[in-house]
């Protein structure tokens, strides 16, 4: 079990695929929340504190999983970046383009295992 400090505040370490699922479910959950429960003036008002807040977030749970898989953790700036354009559908022919790269993406960081030996970041997170 990972403690809420581990997984979304820090961006160093290794995460495994069931923390790494239910991170990501928990992030999207309270994004979405908040675009669709949020009044129009709220979100104007305190969209981008709570947009930081998750991208931070987002950004150390990617990162932490990049890892296990035994990549740099910068690639999650790309991620967010296609994430971004997608978000909440996408409307130009870019941002099908960029939610055809998040689900290859979304398949390869939680459906495919992370190395099983000590990598670069750390010990396999079941250490």
């Amino acid at each position: 079990m990972h403690r809420f400090s581990d997984l979304f505040l820090t961006s160093s370490g290794r995460i495994g695929r069931p923390a790494f699922i239910g991170g990501a479910l928990v992030v999207l959950a309270l994004w979405a929340a908040f675009d669709l429960l949020s009044p129009l003036m709220v979100r104007d008002f305190t969209g981008w504190i709570v947009a930081a807040t998750l991208l931070y977030s987002a950004a150390c749970l990617l990162s932490q999983r990049l890892h296990d898989r035994g990549r740099s953790g910068w690639w999650s700036g790309l991620i967010l970046l296609a994430f971004a354009m997608a978000w909440p559908r996408p409307q130009a022919p870019i941002d099908w383009v960029a939610l055809g790269l998040m689900l290859v993406i979304a398949i390869d960081l939680a459906l495919l295992p992370g190395q099983k030996t000590f990598n670069r970041y750390g010990a396999p997170p079941n250490a």
